[in-house]
């Protein structure tokens, strides 16, 4: 019977880090029923999204990414840009058993009440479902502070071997982060309020991401019966390998080079 895995612990570089649920995602015939995967990022990252692509800008997106020190990666789930480094906290859960029938908004309604439920717990942290005015990435299940600043963001990919929602929880929130949000925005034409940007550290002061990354380990472990486990054997080696361009696009590689579970 497939089991429900959790994996915590960063698996590497930015390119790995997302290279690695992309590839699980299209592993045939999973050996999990759901994997889910918590990690305090490594390495400083610009996450851009395919529809990222498609502005005229992302030439010089890309390039300012770059120059601030940060990856630029176009990452497989959709959503638009995310920017984030060691002061956040990155939650990819993967769901063999979920098709395109079973996706959308009730996936993204779901997690966000769970994450909400977590945030609550930290302290005093007033975290609502919603979008704020002028956040990056907007989306209707972002969770914000006190309906004014966002500090968590979703994404999707479904595919035929199954879904991946991946969420960036932003904790303690940088200057290099706060900077290449809004200059990443601004060549890519999004409109961007910068005080919409913040982090749960703002509100609970001296909060870390290895705590909040705890927090939500203890979460997933509890609601969904889930089984301390490490990443399938092989998956971080293969993901290493990887080079291309910049930014370097996630799936293109990833068809190119699929993993299969030994």
């Amino acid at each position: 019977m497939a089991e429900n895995l959790l994996v915590s612990g960063s698996a590497g570089t930015a390119i790995t880090e997302l290279l690695i649920p992309a590839l699980l995602l299209r592993t045939p015939n999973a050996p999990w029923a759901q994997l889910v995967h918590i990690y305090v990022p490594q390495g400083p990252t610009v996450a851009f999204s395919g529809r990222d692509l498609r502005s005229p800008g992302i030439a010089d997106a890309t390039e300012v990414a770059r120059a601030a020190g940060f990856e630029p990666v176009v990452r497989s789930p959709g959503g638009r840009m995310v920017a984030y480094d060691s002061g956040a906290v990155v939650i990819d859960h993967l769901d063999s058993t979920t098709d395109i029938r079973h996706a959308g908004s009730a996936t993204f309604a779901a997690n966000a009440e769970s994450h909400v439920r977590v945030l609550r717990g930290l302290g005093d942290v007033d975290a609502r479902i919603g979008e704020v005015d002028g956040e990056y990435c907007p989306g209707e299940y972002s969770i914000n502070v006190g309906g004014d600043t966002k500090v968590v963001g979703s994404a999707q990919r479904v595919t035929s071997t199954g879904s991946l929602f991946s969420t960036v929880v932003q904790v303690g929130v940088s200057d290099r982060v706060r900077a290449v949000l809004a200059d990443v925005s601004k060549a890519l034409g999004n409109d961007l309020r910068e005080s919409s940007i913040a982090g749960l550290a703002d509100y609970v002061p001296g909060l870390g991401a290895g705590e909040v990354a705890a927090a939500f380990v203890e979460d997933y472990r509890g609601r969904l019966g889930m089984t301390e486990a490490t990443l399938p054997g092989g998956v971080v080696a293969h993901a290493a390998r990887a080079s291309g361009g910049s930014p370097f696009h996630v799936d293109d590689w990833t068809r190119a080079h699929p993993f299969v579970v030994s």
